[in-house]
C-alpha cells in the first residue's frame, strides 16, 4: 500500500475551523442544492439541456464536493463545485488514523453505502444485496490516487457487493455493472470514445453517479456565472437572509469573450481564470501575473474570470523552520447533507499535492 501513497499527499498538520464556518458550509450546499432541485431552475435551463441531449436520470452524485476560501472575516467563498471529488474515504481514514474528531460527528462509511442505495431508488431500481458496481476512470491503476479506488472497492465488498475496477472504454466489456461510480472526466460523455457510456446512461441501463445531468446543473462554471447576475437567484424564489448568504458565499464570475477583452484586462488583478469544464488546477491563473500573451490566447478558448478571493495562509513549524502554508477547504456532501471536511495544505499559486510537508490535511473545529 506504502508504494501507492505519493508523497505529500497528506499533511500531519491540521486546520483549526470555527464552528460557524463548518455551519456556513452547511447552510450554503443546503441552498445550492434546494436551488438545484426548484422546478423552475431545472426548466430555465431545459433548452440548453435538450440542445446537449441530456435527460435527467433521476438519481443525483454522490462523492460530490464543494470547495471553498475563507475570507478575512471567517466567511465562506465558493471556488468550485465538484461531482467528481476524490479523497472521501480516504479523508475518512485520515481522520481515524489520526484520532481525530469527524466535523460532521455522524457522518460514517455506512453512509455512503445508503447514498449508493438511494441513488438506485431514485432511479427505479431495485437494489439487490449483490449489488455489481463499477468503479471507471481512465487506466486507473495509473491514476495517482489508485488506492482511493482500491479501498473504495473493499468498501464495497464490505456491503456485499461485487466491486470491479474497471477502464471506463473495458467496462461493458469485462463486467456487466447496475451502478457505475464515475470518476471519469469527460464530464459530459461527448467524447466518440464514450459513445457507450452515454448511450447506457441515457437509456437508464445503468445507475450513473456522479452523471452529466448533475455536472450541468451545479459543477459547470458556467452555473456561477449564472448564479451571480442580478435578479436571476431572486427568480427561483431565494430572499432575505438565504439569499444574503448565497451572494455572501458566491464570487462574482464571467465569461471571458473579445468585446469585455479590454475591461477585464484592466481589472485581471481583482480575477482569476479557469477553464469552465477542466479538472484539478488545469490551465488556471492568478490575474496579477498573467501574461498580455496568454491572456490574450484565453479569449479564443472556454474560460471564465472569476473574482480572486485569496486563500487563507497559516504557518505551521516543519523540520526546515516556520513556512507559510496556503489551504482551501473541500465539503463533501450528497444532495444537501455535508459529510465531511477536509483542508488542502499547499505552497504557490494553487492546490498540487505536491508541496513538503503539504496535502489533505484535517480540520478541529473549535
Amino acid at each position: 500500500m506504502e508504494d501507492l501513497v505519493s508523497d505529500n499527499l497528506i499533511s500531519h498538520f491540521a486546520v483549526d475551523l470555527p464552528a460557524k464556518v463548518v455551519e456556513q458550509a452547511q447552510r450554503s450546499i443546503e441552498l445550492i442544492f434546494a436551488l438545484r432541485e426548484k422546478p423552475s431552475y431545472i426548466a430555465h435551463y431545459q433548452d440548453q439541456l435538450n440542445a446537449r441531449g441530456i435527460k435527467d436520470p433521476g438519481n443525483k452524485s454522490i462523492m460530490m464536493s464543494y470547495d471553498f476560501h475563507v475570507d478575512e472575516n471567517q466567511n465562506l467563498k465558493l471556488i468550485e463545485i465538484n461531482t467528481n471529488a476524490a479523497f472521501l474515504v480516504l479523508g475518512h481514514q485520515m481522520y481515524a488514523s489520526k484520532n481525530h474528531p469527524l466535523p460532521v460527528p455522524d457522518f460514517s462509511l455506512a453512509e455512503i453505502g445508503a447514498s449508493i442505495r438511494e441513488e438506485m431508488k431514485l432511479q427505479g431500481k431495485t437494489v439487490r444485496d449483490d449489488l455489481k458496481i463499477a468503479i471507471i476512470d481512465e487506466n486507473p491503476s495509473e491514476q495517482r490516487l489508485y488506492i482511493e479506488f482500491l479501498v473504495y472497492q473493499e468498501l464495497f465488498k464490505s456491503f456485499g457487493w461485487n466491486c470491479h475496477i474497471e477502464d471506463f472504454r473495458e467496462v461493458f466489456e469485462n463486467f456487466d455493472p447496475e451502478f457505475i461510480y464515475n470518476r471519469h472526466t469527460d464530464f459530459f460523455l461527448d467524447e466518440e470514445r464514450d459513445k457507450l457510456l452515454r448511450e447506457k446512461f441515457l437509456n437508464r441501463d445503468v445507475c450513473f453517479s456522479p452523471n452529466p445531468f448533475e455536472y450541468f446543473l451545479l459543477a459547470d462554471k458556467q452555473r456561477m456565472i449564472d448564479w451571480g447576475q442580478p435578479g436571476f437567484l431572486e427568480s427561483h424564489g431565494l430572499q432575505g437572509e438565504d439569499l444574503a448568504l448565497l451572494r455572501q458565499t458566491v464570487p462574482l464570475a464571467y465569461d471571458i469573450c473579445p468585446d469585455k477583452g479590454p475591461e477585464i484586462w484592466a481589472n485581471r488583478k481583482k480575477l482569476f481564470f479557469k477553464p469552465k469544464n477542466a479538472f484539478g488546477s488545469k490551465q488556471s491563473y492568478r490575474g496579477a501575473s498573467i501574461s498580455r500573451r496568454t491572456f490574450e490566447e484565453m479569449m479564443g478558448q472556454d474560460m471564465i474570470a472569476q473574482e480572486y478571493v485569496p486563500a487563507p495562509e497559516i504557518t505551521y513549524t516543519t523540520p526546515e523552520g516556520p513556512q507559510a502554508f496556503k489551504y482551501d477547504l473541500r465539503c463533501y456532501a450528497y444532495q444537501g447533507r455535508l459529510q465531511l471536511i477536509i483542508a488542502r495544505l499547499y505552497q504557490g499559486q494553487v492546490t498540487n499535492l505536491r508541496t513538503p510537508y503539504g496535502g489533505f490535511a484535517t480540520v478541529l473545529v473549535k
